[in-house]
C-alpha cells in the first residue's frame, strides 16, 4: 500500500524562494546607517572642509612687493609723526614758556577782532575769531605791538617777558583809524584822578609815571596807565608848581592794593620839600655789611619808634633783604598810609624789631 506525503517538496521549495526574495528586497530598502556608502562619506568630507574654510581666515595671498610697500609707507608715517612731536616739543620748550596771551577787541564796540597781528622781537601771532592769541617767546625785553587792518597800532616799548616777570594774559582795545584816541592795553593797569589838594579842582596834564611807562591826565584830571611789571612798583605823579607825589607798594601781581587812586597834589611852597611819599621817613644806603639807615626825617615814624642811623636792616615783614636790590627793599618799606611795617635791624650785635606806621612824609 502506497503512503501519502505530508508536505509536498515542490511547494516547500517555492516558499523558501519567496522568503529569500522578500528578505533581500527588505534589506535593500532599509539599509543600515552604520555602513555608509563611499559616495556619502565623500560628500560629508567636502561639507566639513567647506565649514572649516569659512571659520579660518583667508591666507594672505598678496605678493611680497605689496608688503614691502606697506612697510615703507608705515615707516614714512612714523617719521612724520616723530617730526611733528619734536616740533611741538621745541615750540613749548622751557626756554619758550614765557609767552603773552590775551584777546584783541574794538574799542568802540567791544567786539573781538579776528586776524590782528601780535608781534614781539620778530615773532608774531594772529588773533582768532574770538580775538584770542597766544604768542610764545624766548623771553627778554623788546617791542610788543598790536596791529589790525582799519585800526590804529598799539605798542609797548621795553616790554619784559623774562621768566617770572611777564604777564600770562591781558586785553587789548584798538581804536579805529581816523578816530580820536589811541585805544588801550590793559596790562597791570592803574587808573585814577588828580586834584589840587587845596582847592579840590581836577588837574589836567599832570604826569603819571610807572617805570618806563608814562601818561598825562585829561581835562577832567582822569588817567589810565598800563604797564607790565609783576613786582611792587611806585607811581610818580607830578605837575608844574606842585610837590611830586610818590605812591609806592602797588602790587600788581597779588592785587592787594586798589587799582584806582585819587591823588592830591600840594602846591610847592618856599622851604618845603619837592617830593612827598608814604613811608617811614628813613633813607637807606647799601654798604659792605648790607643795607643801613643813613638818616631820618624829623618827627618821622622811624625816628619816633627808635631807629637810628647806622642800624643794619636785616628783614622787612619777615623777609630777609640781603639778596634784594635797593629798589626792592625801598618798595617793601613803602606802602599805604596807616598800614604798619615791621623792620628787623642789627645794632651792636643785637637784633631788634621795630613796628612803624606808614604815613605821608615830604622830603
Amino acid at each position: 500500500m502506497k503512503r501519502k506525503r505530508f508536505i509536498n517538496l515542490e511547494i516547500l521549495l517555492a516558499v523558501l524562494v519567496i522568503i529569500l526574495f522578500v528578505g533581500g528586497f527588505y534589506y535593500v530598502i532599509h539599509e543600515p546607517e552604520t555602513a555608509p556608502s563611499v559616495s556619502t562619506a565623500k560628500d560629508q568630507q567636502q561639507t566639513s572642509s567647506a565649514t572649516l574654510k569659512d571659520t579660518l581666515p583667508e591666507p594672505d595671498t598678496q605678493p611680497v612687493t605689496t608688503l614691502v610697500a606697506k612697510k615703507s609707507k608705515l615707516e614714512s608715517v612714523e617719521k612724520n609723526v616723530s617730526e611733528k612731536v619734536e616740533s611741538v616739543v621745541k615750540t613749548v620748550s622751557p626756554e619758550a614758556d614765557f609767552g603773552v596771551s590775551g584777546a584783541v577787541f574794538a574799542l568802540e564796540s567791544g567786539l573781538p577782532l579776528d586776524g590782528c597781528q601780535v608781534s614781539f622781537n620778530g615773532q608774531s601771532q594772529v588773533s582768532n575769531q574770538a580775538g584770542e592769541f597766544h604768542l610764545w617767546a624766548e623771553g627778554g625785553v623788546g617791542h610788543l605791538s598790536f596791529s589790525c587792518a582799519g585800526f590804529k597800532t598799539l605798542e609797548i616799548r621795553q616790554f619784559d617777558i623774562q621768566a617770572g616777570s611777564g604777564l600770562a594774559n591781558f586785553d587789548v582795545y584798538l581804536n579805529e583809524s581816523g578816530k580820536p584816541g589811541k585805544g588801550r592795553i590793559e596790562v597791570n593797569g592803574v587808573g585814577g584822578r588828580v586834584y589840587d589838594r587845596e582847592s579840590g579842582a581836577p588837574l589836567a596834564a599832570a604826569k603819571i609815571v610807572i617805570g618806563s611807562v608814562r601818561t598825562v591826565t585829561d581835562d577832567a584830571g582822569f588817567f589810565e596807565l598800563w604797564g607790565n611789571s609783576s613786582s611792587l612798583v611806585t607811581m610818580m605823579v607830578s605837575a608844574p608848581g606842585y610837590v611830586r607825589e610818590m605812591i609806592s607798594g602797588i602790587d600788581f601781581e597779588n592785587q592787594n592794593n586798589p587799582f584806582f587812586f585819587e591823588v592830591l597834589l600840594e602846591r610847592n611852597q618856599v622851604g618845603k620839600g619837592r617830593m612827598a611819599l608814604v613811608g617811614i621817613g628813613a633813607r637807606l644806603v647799601k654798604s659792605e655789611e648790607g643795607y643801613e639807615i643813613a638818616d631820618l626825617l624829623d618827627d618821622s615814624p622811624a625816628l619816633n619808634e627808635g631807629l637810628v642811623p647806622g642800624d643794619r636792616l636785616v628783614a622787612v615783614d619777615s623777609l630777609a633783604v640781603d639778596d634784594f636790590s635797593l629798589r626792592e627793599v625801598v618798595e617793601l618799606i613803602r606802602g599805604q598810609a596807616g598800614h604798619p611795617v615791621t623792620l628787623m635791624v642789627e645794632r651792636d650785635g643785637d637784633f631788634l624789631e621795630f613796628i612803624c606806621l606808614r604815613e605821608r612824609v615830604i622830603y
